[in-house]
């Protein structure tokens, strides 16, 4: 397994073309590479478009339809209801998420069993707990606000770490 993408092209004709096997590819190929740990880019070959994040939904939805069921319909709703800047932070919350977990389980094997979207619930959660604090006494100052932050934190990891025993 190499740090670089497999690149692959689709071609009008809806055929894809591995370029490191010189071969053209199905998507129950290009799923076979992803389960092997590889990286795969695919891009259209007229436009030069990335098309990865398309076809690796049509894998999951045609070939994996039980995966849908990670993102919980309530999630899907805020997204589609979302504008650019909340699915932009969305965007940056899934990327730090993704590499967070690809540290716990390289430093915690026991951690793969953590399902990603259990973090976003609770942390939609404490979002929703926070922003129904008391108006009236709100943190004097951004250092407040950040101790309050911190201290949230301490105690959502203080739980999963009992959660775990």
């Amino acid at each position: 397994m190499t740090d670089h993408p497999i690149l692959i092209k689709r071609y009008p004709n809806r055929r894809y073309y591995a370029s490191h096997t010189s071969k053209y590819v199905s998507l129950r190929d290009i799923e076979e590479m992803v389960i092997d740990g590889h990286t795969v880019e695919i891009r259209d070959s007229q436009s030069g478009e990335d098309m990865t994040q398309a076809v690796l939904i049509q894998i999951i939805m045609e070939r994996h339809p039980d995966k849908i069921s990670l993102f919980p319909a309530e999630m899907l709703h805020f997204i589609l209801r979302s504008n650019d800047l909340m699915s932009g932070f969305f965007g940056d919350y899934f990327r730090h998420s993704l590499s967070y977990l690809d540290y716990l389980r390289r430093h915690n094997p026991a951690a793969t069993s953590l399902a990603p979207m259990q973090w976003i619930k609770s942390w939609l959660d404490n979002v929703s707990a926070t922003s129904k604090a008391d108006p009236a006494n709100p943190p004097s100052s951004e250092s407040a606000q950040l101790a309050l932050r911190v201290k949230q934190l301490e105690e959502r990891i203080e739980q999963l770490e009992s959660d775990d025993d």
